[in-house]
């Protein structure tokens, strides 16, 4: 198949990585000929793009955030070709919890959505649009794990921004609690050093963090967050996962992770095996495929 595969990058510069681009890789990897074209969301223009729209069998799009320009270029597009439109809603999340909803127009105009979020899917899906929960997963290009003889019981984690209990983290736990914010092309090695990962949805969301750290091979800790994301349903809380919704919770199961290494492995061990199995770039791109021939 022919795809054209389009997201905010600079055409000039050279590619860095993101989401968007492990899916160009992926779609390659399966066989595919893929073709990129990059826009800038603060002044979109798709000329390029929707003059050779008919040479493709699929175009697909992953975008998150604002752009009243992207928009109107992406009804120009859909006016102009018959080839199929499919979007990833980058960081999807339901207004009522952001107060955003930078998908309302763009939803109108492609032929399938594919959301982050099991909540804004089957709010699609309610008002009859053609909706697929796509859910976050692993990059394995960029995450996985690895023998490392200098691997250490510490914990390690990425998080971005103020989070609860980093801080009170790293002054009790000192140097067994690493927090940093790194290139991506260090989380492999960053991750590979420690054995377990701390994180924080701030949006009631499913985190991406949750797949790449266990992806890496490392348990995960993470705050409780809302039964209709689905999350309860992927990871069963003591078993593929460890769940909090106290401050005395997350202490007491930071210990746990620390001193008991037979639960401590057993949760990294089922994790990383559910997402080898289900969770990886490859299995998202089979999804879209799947929804073109369907």
């Amino acid at each position: 198949m022919k795809i054209a595969c389009s997201w905010h990058f600079d055409e000039n510069l050279p590619l860095s990585w993101g989401t968007p681009l492990g899916l160009f890789e992926g779609f390659k990897e399966a066989g595919h000929d893929v073709f990129k074209y990059g826009f800038n969301p603060q002044n979109c223009n798709l000329d390029k793009l929707i003059s050779e729209a008919d040479n493709y069998d699929l175009i697909f799009f992953c975008i998150s955030g604002p752009s009243p320009s992207f928009d109107e270029q992406l009804i120009k597009l859909k006016q102009s070709t018959k080839t199929k439109i499919f979007m990833e809603f980058g960081d999807d999340i339901p207004q009522h919890i952001t107060g955003s909803n930078f998908f309302y127009s763009r939803k109108h105009h492609v032929d399938e959505i594919f959301t982050l979020d099991l909540r804004c899917h089957n709010g699609y899906l309610a008002e009859g649009l053609p909706s697929n929960w796509f859910l976050v997963w692993c990059d394995d290009d960029i995450f996985y794990h690895k023998d490392n003889p200098d691997k250490k019981n510490i914990c390690v984690t990425t998080c971005y921004g103020e989070r609860p209990l980093l801080k009170e983290f790293q002054n009790v736990f000192g140097d067994k609690f690493v927090h940093k914010n790194i290139d991506p092309k260090e989380n492999t090695d960053f991750y590979n050093s420690g054995t377990f990962t701390y994180q924080f949805a701030r949006y009631d969301e499913i985190t991406r963090r949750i797949f790449e750290a266990g992806g890496c091979g490392n348990a995960v800790l993470t705050n409780r967050i809302s039964p209709d994301t689905g999350i309860y349903d992927l990871f069963i809380e003591d078993e593929d996962i460890c769940y909090y919704s106290t401050a005395q919770e997350a202490y007491a199961k930071m210990n746990k992770l620390y001193t008991d290494d037979e639960y401590r492995s057993k949760i990294a061990s089922n994790l990383y095996d559910k997402i080898k199995s289900n969770h990886l770039t490859k299995h998202r791109v089979q999804q879209v495929i799947d929804v073109y021939n369907k």
